[in-house]
């Protein structure tokens, strides 16, 4: 039987640890106290695009926080639970050490983006915050690949924590990476605008376009290559619809509408016939053709009475 593991324990605690001080962070910023001069709101108000969205928009932020704070909790209660092979949190591990430390540097990064947003240097600003972003990126990644090891020996005998690797971790960390994308493009618009002098047309224009094919690009690969790996996370495109929601109550105008508000119409249908999709290809797939075989399901039984033995 397995032994606790105190580095991993350690690389657990850190992480809550800085997520707890990357939510204060938050909280501060959003009351502009603190180290902050301004609210995050007001600095938003001031860098104005034509893809900023309504101000009730920026409420996903409670949700991603929600989501990630539930994902933190089961993290967590790995530590106290066991699997035939020893505690669950290093026995049949699906988050490994790779995950943890890109966590802690989303974190890390997530903060210095408020700071320097704070301070309005933006160039900088739009740095960090796309490697908030690309952070979020790996950790999907590296919570795929660990799903791929040990994916049929928890659909085997704890489908449970299957099912929350992929509802709390997967799914909490596309709506943080879909989010953080679509404001890695709004903080472009304002560098490329307001620091690079291209009209403000030009700058949103660019910004969508970049959209339109990060969420074309992602749609061919999550339905083709990419399926086994990514079939179960559904939350990218709610994300998008809801960006585009508030764009559109914000910056469209019925009586004369300007290419980039036809554009976000356009990019706003399209999100929800793509979700649409998705979800109909999901129960499709799940059905007729599932990811686990019988085979699969052989293979950990015998690793199972194996461990029994033991």
């Amino acid at each position: 039987m397995g032994a606790h593991s105190i580095t991993r324990i350690a690389v657990i605690v850190i992480s809550v640890v800085v997520y707890i001080a990357g939510i204060t962070f938050n909280i501060l910023s959003a009351r502009g106290t603190g180290p902050f001069l301004k609210t995050t709101a007001n600095i938003s108000d001031t860098y104005n695009t034509q893809i900023t969205p309504s101000g009730w928009t920026f409420s996903i932020w409670g949700v991603i926080y929600f989501w990630l704070t539930a994902m933190l909790i089961y993290i967590v209660s790995t530590i106290f639970r066991r699997n035939a092979f020893g505690p669950m949190y290093c026995s049949h591990s699906v988050l490994t050490y790779g995950f943890f430390i890109c966590w802690i540097l989303n974190v890390l990064f997530n903060i210095s983006w408020l700071l320097l947003w704070d301070r309005e240097v933006m160039i900088a600003a739009l740095i960090f915050l796309a490697f908030v972003a690309f952070t979020n990126y790996t950790m999907i990644f590296f919570s795929c690949r660990g799903l791929k090891e040990n994916s049929a020996w928890l659909y085997k005998y704890h489908n449970k924590d299957l099912w929350c690797i992929r509802i709390l971790v997967q799914n909490g960390l596309a709506v943080y990476a879909t989010w953080t994308s679509i404001a890695t493009l709004i903080n472009l618009t304002i560098v490329v605008s307001y620091n690079a002098g291209m009209s403000k047309s030009d700058a949103a224009t660019l910004s969508l376009s970049l959209l339109l094919a990060e969420v074309l690009i992602w749609f061919v690969l999550e339905n083709s290559l990419l399926d086994k790996h990514v079939r179960y996370i559904l939350t990218v495109y709610p994300v998008i619809i809801v960006a585009l929601s508030g764009n559109m109550t914000k910056n469209f105008d019925a009586s004369a509408p300007g290419i980039n508000s036809v554009f976000t119409a356009s990019l706003l249908a399209l999100a929800c016939v793509l979700f649409a999709v998705k979800v109909c290809l999901v129960v499709w797939r799940h059905i007729k053709h599932p990811l686990y075989s019988d085979t699969h399901t052989q293979e950990v039984t015998s690793q199972m009475e194996s461990a029994s033995k033991q």
